[in-house]
């Protein structure tokens, strides 16, 4: 009595079809959850509270510090005083915030805007010897 070669597996182009549309999303899936930097967020905080804002949408914000209200502009990824209730008005000459790790201030009427997010800079920021 002759066994045979035992039962065969196929594989069907309608299971192959599964299989790769299956891995596809697989794949689409982690790219959208984990690929790339996070994008950065202006976080501006009085005594007030604190708010985030992505630095990709325009927009003027108003916030309130013990003097008055401090306007903050975000613009093309960036984010910098535009008015202040301060006396000296220092804080709009301080230029703009717009990488991970920057932040600027209006320190008499306590508003302090940083920027968060990843970086994406490969560049060395100081050398130690």
């Amino acid at each position: 009595m002759n066994a045979g070669p035992g039962p065969r597996f196929r594989l069907k182009v309608l299971d192959a079809a599964i299989i790769l549309a299956a891995a596809g999303a697989f794949a689409a899936s982690a790219v959208a959850v984990y690929g790339g930097p996070a994008p950065s967020r202006a976080v501006i905080s009085s005594e007030r509270g604190e708010w985030t804002y992505p630095l990709g949408t325009d927009r003027v914000v108003s916030v309130d510090g013990p003097l008055g209200p401090t306007l903050v502009e975000i613009r093309d990824g960036a984010a910098f005083f535009i008015d202040s209730p301060c006396r000296n008005k220092t804080c709009l000459s301080s230029g703009h915030a717009e990488h991970a790790g920057d932040w600027i201030a209006c320190l008499p009427n306590g508003v302090f805007l940083r920027v968060e997010g990843e970086s994406g800079d490969d560049q060395l920021d100081a050398t130690v010897r």
